[in-house]
């Protein structure tokens, strides 16, 4: 095999698959990448076995073939290479050759027939969706998965396509964040629990302009974009009832800057300790104060100016809980609905948005 390519288009592809290679895999392979010739492009493909993702690049190909190098190695010696093409040439034994300007590099590779096959998906008609779309939907959940090994079901997020809308929710039993958006699909139902690893790989991914396709088989889903596609395991399991544990909206809400509000939660938290981590919210007509004591530290209070009507009331969250939900939001003027001291907080927007999040006992 013997290939030209541009070193920082190709720095850019390996950089796609390198956190899905581990050098610590019981598989040698796993730690490689593999490389494979098209017509005039090849194909880099990393795997864990979970997780894999494919990305194809514009190359000259001088001689067809395939092998194996490893990632880790490979991605820092070409981010170090000037902007210049660097030819690659595979000799016997799977010794990799790097050539660019003056500069001769070898890295030794092992047989590709030693790299997993990835699942092969059926071919069905996908879920279409623009792919900066789908990364705000994520940029709105993806903080609220669980990260409780043993609530497995839960380190995800769940995938649910019906009646012409894909909704992703994520809980981790204490918050829960969903989100909708209608769809021009005329296929049936799919879901799916996505889990936590292959959402991150996912969530780096998107961004173009272009769309992303998402096909569901089995135990398995896979993410065409563009150049690259991310084939994943999905979640074995029953997500929970998420939807009887949404409240009914409640008319008086409190309606204020969320930068404001963001700001003043943040300052807040800086008083917050393990053993006492809730800030508190005190509501009274027009008026939101936010405070935090702590004895061994002081005390913080801040008011920020708010439109309310309702009761006065008291409330503890945790105050990372407001501040994830806060940084993804895109609107200025927000509605937060406080039904009562021990009653979960809700955020809800225009655009098919929910937040929940339960009160912590104010300490």
């Amino acid at each position: 095999m013997k290939i030209t390519l541009d070193s920082q288009i190709l720095s850019k592809g390996i950089h796609h698959l390198q956190n899905i290679t581990s050098s610590r895999s019981t598989l040698p392979v796993l730690s490689n990448l593999l490389i494979e010739t098209g017509e005039s492009q090849i194909q880099l493909t990393g795997t864990d076995l979970e997780i894999g993702i494919t990305t194809t690049i514009p190359a000259q190909i001088h001689e067809p073939g395939s092998t194996t190098i490893p990632a880790r190695r490979f991605g820092d010696l070409i981010k170090e290479l000037p902007a210049q093409p660097v030819t690659i040439t595979v000799k016997k034994n799977h010794i990799a050759v790097l050539e660019c300007e003056k500069s001769h590099f070898k890295l030794m590779g092992l047989p590709p027939e030693e790299f997993p096959k990835l699942p092969n998906i059926p071919q069905q008609q996908p879920i279409q969706i623009p792919q900066k779309a789908l990364s705000s939907m994520l940029d709105m959940t993806v903080f609220a998965m669980s990260h409780d090994e043993s609530r497995y079901v839960l380190n995800g997020i769940y995938f649910a396509y019906k009646k012409g809308k894909l909704r992703l929710v994520a809980t981790d039993g204490r918050r829960l964040a969903m989100v909708e958006r209608a769809m021009n699909h005329s296929g049936g139902d799919q879901r799916a629990i996505i889990p936590t690893k292959a959402i991150h790989e996912l969530h780096r991914l998107l961004g173009s302009d272009e769309t992303v396709k998402i096909i569901f088989g089995g135990n398995q889903v896979k993410f065409e974009l563009g150049a690259s596609t991310l084939v994943s395991r999905t979640v074995e399991g029953e997500f929970p009832n998420y939807e009887q544990v949404i409240p009914p909206e409640v008319h008086e809400k409190v309606k204020l800057s969320r930068e404001a509000f963001l700001l003043a939660i943040r300052r807040a938290s800086l008083w917050a300790t393990p053993e006492s981590q809730s800030v508190k919210l005190d509501l009274g007509k027009n008026k939101l104060v936010i405070s935090k004591q702590t004895p061994d530290l002081g005390e913080a209070r801040e008011e920020v100016e708010a439109e309310y009507a309702g009761q006065e009331m008291s409330v503890g969250f945790n105050p990372g809980y407001l501040m994830d939900v806060l940084k993804s939001l895109p609107e200025e003027l927000i509605d937060v609905e406080l039904p009562g001291p021990e009653r979960p907080g809700v955020i809800r927007t225009k655009d098919q948005y929910v937040y929940i999040v339960l009160p912590m006992q104010l300490t």
